[in-house]
């Protein structure tokens, strides 16, 4: 969108855009947004002007537009100046509240035959060539997982693979986690061998982790099947045909809890979270760590009656992509997007991993 003219007016200035669209833009925020060098650092782009301390006098004396129609410069009756790019009155034409948005390029799927073409790229792929990162998040972009192959069995391979796509997050469980099924008095189910429904991490935190990643490093076992399902496209079935308890899930907070002998931690957050516009951002299930909540009788019934449509939706199995893990095979996976699972198995299995932080998934694909 190119800027065609410009028109001050008293409450702000006009704009006339190329697909004959109109933008009023007040005169406090084209001052608050300025551009230039004293009121933008041109290397971190902080803001450097100070809007608020002292009033500014947005008396204007001349407004003009460069010869190439990029940029609009205000000389104001203080005698500063701003500048303001049309690339940002272009993004900023029309009025919109601030919000979330959801990630590009997704393609839900209900069923394993659904995902093509199958995320998988080999580990010297991601880890040596210029462009495997952009191949490795298009995959997790699109469908919300992948499977890096023919990595070393090893707990170092798979920590390097995570910190070449970003750093670390600490957690509860630490920064890179090493564990098997032979813990004694486990503090969670992921290190015994029973059986993990489907669910999706850390819904007793209050900034969930964006990615996971895990790795079995050794196996001497039986069973143990990873299951991993859409959480997006099942609320999107549910708004469909079950639209009022996909707003139940969307209204009612339900919290999560970890508890062990050195930390509790609970916070509350509904199973869908939409934006402004109804889109939904994340998907946040998880029946092992659900704490015990009470409302008005009706609107509890109403409450188990939708999660339990999200539940029997999520544990359906013709929705599963359900795969083994083996050495060498390194899976990562939207934690905002899918639920994830297990089966339960017999004998040892030793895996590692660890999470990313939402922001940075969000980064890299700004960036791509």
């Amino acid at each position: 969108m190119n800027i065609e003219s410009i028109k001050p007016s008293e409450k702000g200035l006009e704009v006339f855009w190329d697909d004959s669209q109109k933008s009023c833009f007040p005169w406090f925020w084209l001052r608050d947004h300025s551009e230039s060098s004293a009121d933008l650092h041109p290397d971190t782009l902080q803001r450097q002007i100070d809007s608020f301390s002292t009033p500014l006098d947005n008396t204007v004396s001349k407004v003009w537009l460069d010869d190439g129609m990029e940029n609009v410069y205000i000389k104001w009756q203080d005698e500063r100046s701003s500048l303001l790019s049309a690339s940002l009155l272009g993004r900023m034409s029309k009025p919109a509240l601030p919000q979330l948005s959801t990630i590009g390029s997704a393609e839900l799927w209900d069923s394993a035959d659904e995902i093509k073409p199958f995320p998988e790229m080999p580990y010297e792929q991601l880890m040596d060539d210029e462009g495997g990162i952009n191949v490795w998040l298009d995959h997790v972009k699109r469908v919300g997982f992948i499977l890096v192959c023919n990595s070393p069995a090893t707990a170092e391979a798979t920590k390097k693979l995570m910190e070449r796509i970003s750093y670390l997050r600490n957690s509860i469980f630490g920064e890179f986690s090493v564990w098997d099924n032979k813990k004694i008095n486990p503090d969670d189910t992921a290190y015994t061998s029973q059986e993990i429904e489907l669910h999706t991490d850390s819904t007793y935190v209050h900034d969930a982790p964006g990615l996971q990643t895990l790795h079995c490093l050794q196996k001497d076992s039986r069973g143990g099947e990873n299951q991993l399902v859409d959480g997006v496209a099942m609320a999107e079935l549910m708004r469909k045909e079950f639209p009022r308890e996909f707003n139940v899930l969307c209204e009612v907070q339900v919290p999560g809890r970890y508890i062990r002998s050195d930390a509790y931690l609970e916070t509350y957050r509904p199973v869908f979270r939409v934006n402004n516009d109804g889109l939904i951002i994340q998907v946040s299930f998880n029946n092992h760590d659900r704490a015990p909540f009470r409302l008005e009788h009706d609107e509890m019934e109403s409450f188990y009656e939708a999660y339990g449509i999200f539940h029997r939706l999520a544990h359906n199995k013709a929705r599963h992509y359900e795969f083994l893990l083996e050495p060498g095979n390194i899976l990562t996976f939207d934690n905002w997007r899918l639920l994830h699972g297990r089966s339960a198995f017999t004998g040892y299995r030793q895996l590692c991993g660890g999470y990313h932080n939402r922001e940075d998934f969000e980064s890299l694909i700004r960036l791509s």
